[in-house]
């Protein structure tokens, strides 16, 4: 922009006046119309650098099934996001000099004798005041019709903005690619050779899984996003961080087909547990031989001799430390619904199926024979009951607390785990702000357990790393 200072006009000129001398009518139209062309051409670049960036692949992915050619360029357009948003900023900055440049001139020379006709006949004062004015005037426009107001639209309807002007944004790219590409260049050797940096291309930012659930926060202000969608997607998030251990069926609950057993009773068994799998063991889980589906089994009653071995399939071992998001991939390549947990030594210490790890997206899966266990209840405030079979993370969701254990996955074994010993109906120990006393236990693990918030007072003269146990 040629900015003249008052300061800086000459003697000679800040004793000339102004007289009221207009130009041509057409001429003042053609100046103002050369700047609503440039602010126009900047407005065109940033919506589409804000339309290609907020545009979403799968609207593009339903658009060209339809057969949309527009839509086929806009993905080769994010395709190639880097080079066509350094086209985008290089329109921006061409447009913006211009719009500099012969903005504020043309301006001038219109507000010039306009001033004269308000009586300011000083050639310095009336420069000053026109430059002033233009500059004022050329901000404003650049600014709220320019940058703001196509940024609004382009993020409101990306779509729509993308499909009509990446035409044109190919046509400029192609004309200024040259230039493009040694600007490209130009900037990542400052990047990589100066600076020490190494350029990202922009097609591969991505958020992270932090910023992904400060979205979905956010978006609890958004309609568009309904409560159990967004309660899925944090879900999913949430799977990465969990391991069989936390969701399996231990040990002493499952209910298994015994091959030292006549066939009646297996078939008994199995019809009172009303599940539809069921490992297949020799005299216990440690000696595990396959998988019996119910399916199976009830046709076998017509047989005179019936071999559970015949209709055995085989039965996955997987080990406890397994991340559940890598034994959901293993369930749907196996095409299996079932798995056998094993520790480090071989030995079975659990089963985990297809549902419970599905029941980690969607909530708790209740069919019309699942018998509804409730797990945590709360009394009031201050006060709630707890399974000793829930796991210590979703304790931790529906309390807010903060226990973490490499040992144990449930809450019953984690007070185990502080005692020492298997804890007796009545003992009570100390966690965090809470008094925890054992409501149920029999001689193998707890079964349930009674929560009370702590005062201030109590809470600080409890020992904060050490368990504080008593009998009652």
């Amino acid at each position: 922009m040629n900015i003249c200072p008052l300061f800086l006009l000459p003697a000679t000129l800040m004793a000339t006046s102004v007289t009221p001398h207009w130009d041509p009518p057409m001429v003042i139209l053609g100046k103002l119309a050369a700047i609503a062309a440039l602010v126009a051409l900047n407005a065109f670049f940033v919506a589409c650098e804000f339309s290609v960036v907020k545009v979403r692949t799968t609207q593009l992915d339903a658009l060209l099934e339809e057969g949309n050619l527009r839509a086929r360029f806009v993905k080769h357009v994010r395709g190639h996001l880097d080079a066509y948003l350094s086209a985008t900023q290089l329109g921006i900055t061409l447009a913006s000099l211009a719009l500099g440049w012969i903005g504020e001139q043309s301006l001038v020379s219109i507000l010039q004798p306009a001033l004269a006709v308000v009586h300011i006949y000083s050639y310095a004062v009336a420069t000053s005041i026109a430059i002033a004015l233009a500059f004022a005037g050329i901000t404003f426009l650049h600014i709220v019709f320019g940058e703001l107001a196509p940024k609004y639209i382009a993020i409101s309807n990306p779509l729509p903005v993308a499909l009509r002007l990446m035409r044109l944004l190919g046509a400029f790219y192609v004309l200024f690619k040259p230039a493009i590409w040694l600007l490209n260049k130009s900037s990542n050797f400052l990047l990589h050779r100066v600076l020490r940096l190494q350029p990202i291309p922009a097609s591969e930012l991505a958020h992270s899984e932090e910023e992904l659930r400060l979205i979905l926060e956010q978006s609890e202000k958004s309609a568009d996003v309904t409560p159990l969608g967004r309660e899925l997607v944090f879900n999913v998030l949430d799977l990465r961080d969990r391991v069989v251990r936390d969701i399996m069926t231990p040990r002493g609950e499952i209910v298994y087909l015994d091959l030292e057993d006549d066939f009646d009773t297996n078939v008994k068994k199995a019809i009172e547990s009303r599940h539809t799998r069921f490992p297949l063991c020799r005299e216990n889980l440690d000696n595990t031989v396959g998988l019996i589906h119910i399916k199976e089994l009830l046709p076998m009653m017509r047989e005179p001799h019936p071999d559970l071995l015949k209709i055995k399939r085989d039965l996955i071992p997987v080990p406890e430390m397994m991340p559940l998001e890598k034994l959901l991939k293993l369930f749907l390549s196996k095409h299996a619904h079932l798995a056998l947990v094993v520790d480090e030594f071989g030995g079975t210490v659990g089963m985990v199926t297809m549902e419970n790890v599905l029941e980690e997206l969607v909530g708790d899966i209740q069919d019309e024979f699942d018998f509804e266990k409730e797990e945590f209840r709360k009394i009031n405030a201050n006060e709630f009951s707890v399974d000793g079979s829930l796991g210590l993370y979703e304790l931790n969701d529906l309390a807010k607390l903060d226990l973490e254990s490499a040992d144990v996955s449930t809450i019953g074994g984690y007070v185990t785990h502080l005692l020492g010993h298997l804890p007796k109906t009545g003992e009570q120990v100390n966690i965090d702000d809470y008094l925890v006393t054992v409501s149920q236990a029999d001689n193998r693990r707890v079964k349930q357990l009674h929560f009370k918030k702590l005062n201030d007072g109590a809470a600080n003269t409890s020992a904060p790393e050490e368990a504080r146990i008593r009998e009652q």
